[in-house]
């Protein structure tokens, strides 16, 4: 099992994302960061971010993969809860 924690920014027109991908024992395997000149909100950032974590694991042909985000909106959409607490309290 891998597990791969991705993470993403946008910042006006830029956006920046990094993920790093650990063995089921924590041990880092490999990691990538990237900047892109993009003008998107933070959840199309972080999609982003989960689209290049995919892309990074299918070109280690890891099969068995855990995917990990601290963006609730989008975990909550992949997930298909009906219930989206990521907007309370704003």
């Amino acid at each position: 099992m891998v597990k791969i924690n991705f993470d993403a920014t946008a910042n006006g027109r830029k956006m920046s994302f990094g993920l790093v991908a650990r063995d089921h024992d924590g041990f880092v395997l490999n990691g990538r960061v990237g900047v892109m000149n993009k003008n998107v909100k933070g959840e199309w950032a972080e999609l982003h971010a989960l689209e290049e974590s995919i892309s990074f694991a299918r070109t280690k042909n890891w099969l068995k993969l855990e995917f990990e985000s601290n963006c609730v909106s989008l975990v909550n959409q992949l997930n298909r809860t009906k219930a989206d607490f990521s907007t309370m309290g704003h």
